[in-house]
């Protein structure tokens, strides 16, 4: 109970003191804006300025985190086929005969086909995608 009691105790006493701390910084924060907005040449910041990276900074990581979603469900579809394709590679295996050996390869080389196609233009609209968001960021933030 008294080391319970103890802990509650050092608990409060630190939390004050980061709130003391805390308030000292602001305090003194408050203080140099206030002095350095008096001489003259010293420039005050500008919070227009700053809004807009800091705006920019938040839409340019929604805009990663999105890409990142999307290309890890590409990833996703491309494994998936992959394994696919590995099952079908083992069952050409497993042919009676010539012709249908040859069907079945001829049938698991136009789907790798068809697939490396679908991946190789999934990963260009990505990189598409990436490059227009980024000139959208990047020109709405200039203006």
């Amino acid at each position: 109970m008294t080391t319970e009691t103890t802990t509650n105790m050092y608990e409060q006493v630190l939390d004050n003191m980061k709130k003391a701390t805390e308030a000292n910084l602001k305090m003194q924060q408050d203080v140099l804006r206030q002095w350095s907005a008096l001489w003259p040449g010293f420039s005050s910041p500008q919070a227009v300025w700053i809004d807009k990276v800091k705006d920019f900074q938040q839409q340019w990581a929604s805009a990663i985190s999105d890409l990142a979603r999307k290309h890890r469900n590409t990833v996703d579809r491309q494994y998936q086929a992959a394994l696919e394709s590995l099952d079908e590679a083992l069952r050409v295996g497993e042919s009676g005969n010539p012709e249908e050996f040859r069907q079945r390869t001829e049938q698991l080389f136009r789907k790798m086909l068809d697939f490396m196609r679908e991946a190789s233009e999934a990963q260009l609209k990505e990189f598409q995608d990436a490059m227009n968001k980024w000139s959208e960021l990047i020109t709405k933030t200039g203006t």
